[in-house]
């Protein structure tokens, strides 16, 4: 080994024959001190008897085993967790020798090293049932008391009901999901009938008295089929029926797992069962001796999800209007009016048609997600919101709300505070996460808002094209927008040429560094933009080859990429020029709150090597023309655009420059 290394010495100006001997000598001291030290272990172990050890190495594994798994990826290096494991077991196995030696022993000699261990495994116990500590939050200074409330009151009384179709009734779903051996036989014995005969089942919410409603379906997403993982969205089912939309949470626990006894590839399926409940329901609302008899409005339909559920009511929307299934060639005939869809901590990718991605067109789409999510770490249904695509003249709009310090697992009642099963769920960093209450607040206000809006009942698109105007909890918001009469000016993927964009050449100084590239949005999700190191008056500007005709807003996508601590407030100020040299200045600050990215910390032990990661979205900025106090300016004849950056320190991303109404 000292041949393979005594030339980085050598490299230095040391004597090759000093370096090799130094390389040596220092190689033998350490395999003396090894030798020593692993005699000493083996004659601890030695004078352990049989149970003992058992013990011992139970113990060794079991705490390898939750540190690593506790500790996230790239947490600490592998002999780094073997030395924390063998200590802790040391310790453990020392206090109950100890324990065992005063108690049955007599031997008063062991209160030592009873007190010695007791010590860090009580320190242990207290990190371990302590919620953590964080003031991430706190830094942000959020105050959001002033702002437009959401003016959402009690109307109805609420009411409930279960409902559960017949075995006549019932949906075959093995031609969508593949299982076999002894998973089938334990998720066959355990819901005592198998994927060929799912019932349709679930939870309804209503408004007592009220006859033809909208009407939300909302499907959870993957969690142990132990738990009835669909009654853990009462709290939205309740907020929606005291307000006049019925709520039908959906029952896919058969399609959930436990252990390593679940499913793959099986949100096809979710979408599917979903679909196959909306006509279930539907046609009890038009049988006259049903209790739902005239319930549900069939022309206001919406869909929502979480976390599996979040990716699946996007392939149902798509089936929805399919002929026949692209997989299988089998004929679809549901056709229903779905107006909205929504995902929640939606996945993505584990479900493609045709191993294409997934696009909609045509309804409207909202998508949010918790930046502090430990199971769908990245925002994911961004890329379902990407790939939205809406017809010309058509009335859809689309908005994707990245949200501060929420999780996963508290969109659910039944899931709990942490997103890790119960044991892992103590090493979780919990006084990161905003309350479950809020949380929960949060997810009814804008999903009803989505709803309400999506079906007609009141106009509030002003909520998600100015969401940092209204009253929400405490917390950090980064909000997309985008409706069919956004049309791009400048997107950033046509080509590489820094110079040009589809309309015209591009001009910028002042920058310490720009370029386009893929960045991370919430998390790892890439998209294309202009990425800019911004000083003092750094100005990128836009010199149009031909005329554009402008709409009511000037629109851009915006992102901040440094961290709370490094962060110095940006002015940014757009400069608009016509042909005839008639110009107007708009400050962009007034439609933004330009946030930075978060510090993520998911788990306890992230604070041992303090190695977190940060997360950030982008924000949608619409600055209306109107605000343009040059009367002379022809709007329809804009020469130039100019974005003009005052910052000390500043990393920005720019995408989706364009006009919008």
């Amino acid at each position: 080994m000292a041949l393979h290394y005594y030339f980085y010495l050598a490299d230095l100006g040391l004597n090759k024959i000093i370096a090799l001997i130094l390389i040596t000598g220092v190689l033998y001291i350490v395999v003396r001190l090894g030798i020593y030290i692993l005699k000493r272990l083996v004659f601890l172990v030695s004078r352990l008897n049989k149970n003992n050890l058992v013990f011992f190495v139970i113990f060794a594994i079991a705490f390898i085993k939750i540190i690593d798994e506790a500790g996230g990826d790239d947490f600490l290096e592998k002999y780094q967790i073997y030395l924390i494991s063998l200590g802790l077991t040391i310790i453990v196995m020392t206090f109950f020798k100890s324990l065992n030696s005063l108690l049955k022993n007599k031997k008063k000699a062991s209160i030592v090293f009873l007190l010695a261990s007791s010590v860090p495994l009580v320190l242990l116990s207290i990190f371990l049932f302590s919620p953590g500590k964080s003031d991430e939050l706190e830094k942000f200074n959020i105050d959001n008391s002033a702002k437009k409330d959401f003016h959402r009151k009690i109307i109805y009384t609420s009411k409930s009901l279960e409902y559960e179709s017949s075995d006549k009734d019932s949906v075959s779903l093995m031609s969508l999901v593949n299982y076999s051996g002894r998973t089938k036989k334990v998720r066959d014995k355990y819901f005592k009938k198998s994927l060929a005969e799912v019932s349709k089942k679930g939870k309804i919410w209503y408004p007592e008295g009220e006859k033809s409603c909208p009407v939300v379906f909302f499907i959870h997403g993957n969690h142990r089929f132990t738990k009835e993982n669909y009654q853990g969205y009462d709290y939205l089912g309740r907020y929606f029926a005291r307000r006049g939309i019925v709520f039908v949470s959906v029952d896919e626990n058969m399609l959930n797992g436990f252990y390593k006894f679940g499913l793959g590839n099986e949100n096809d399926a979710r979408a599917i069962l979903l679909l196959e409940n909306i006509s279930y329901l539907l046609e009890k609302n038009k049988d006259k001796n049903s209790e739902l008899y005239g319930l549900i409005d069939e022309n206001n339909i919406g869909l929502a999800g979480h976390s599996r559920g979040g990716e699946a009511v996007a392939i149902a929307q798509i089936f929805n209007k399919l002929k026949y299934n692209p997989d299988n060639g089998k004929e679809l005939d549901y056709n229903f009016n779905i107006k909205a869809v929504a995902s929640v901590s939606a996945t993505v990718d584990q479900y493609n048609f045709s191993d294409k991605d997934l696009s909609m067109s045509d309804v409207n789409y909202l998508c949010i997600h918790g930046s502090h999510d430990y199971d769908v770490e990245d925002f994911s249904a961004m890329k379902i919101y990407d790939n939205l695509n809406f017809s010309k003249d058509s009335d859809y709009f689309k908005s994707a709300i990245y949200i501060g310090f929420a999780n996963h697992g508290q969109f659910n009642q039944l899931w709990g505070r942490a997103d890790a099963d119960p044991f892992y769920g103590l090493f979780v960093n919990k006084k990161a996460l905003i309350k479950e209450k809020d949380q929960e607040e949060i997810a009814s206000l804008l999903l009803y808002s989505f709803m309400q809006d999506s079906f007609g009942l009141k106009d509030n698109r002003d909520i998600f094209k100015n969401l940092r105007n209204y009253k929400l909890p405490d917390t950090v918001y980064y909000s997309r927008y985008a409706d069919s009469s956004f049309e791009p000016i400048c997107d950033f993927e046509e080509d590489v040429r820094l110079e040009t964009f589809k309309y015209g050449k591009t001009r910028f100084n002042g920058f310490s560094s720009i370029k386009e590239k893929s960045a991370a949005v919430g998390g790892k999700y890439l998209s294309t933009g202009l990425s800019i190191d911004v000083n003092k008056l750094s100005n990128y500007e836009l010199v149009f080859g031909q005329n554009i005709s402008a709409k009511n807003y000037l629109q851009f996508d915006i992102m901040e990429e440094n961290d709370i601590d490094s962060f110095f407030d940006t002015k940014i100020q757009v400069k608009i020029e016509d042909a005839n040299g008639d110009q107007a200045v708009i400050d962009a600050n007034k439609y933004l709150d330009l946030y930075p990215s978060i510090k993520v910390e998911h788990s306890k032990l992230e604070q041992i090597n303090e190695d977190y990661e940060y997360k950030s979205s982008y924000q949608t900025v619409r600055i209306p023309l109107s605000e343009i106090k040059n009367e002379n300016l022809d709007k329809n004849n804009i020469k130039y655009i100019s974005f003009i950056f005052d910052s000390e320190d500043a990393d920005l991303l720019i995408d989706n420059i364009g006009y919008s109404n």
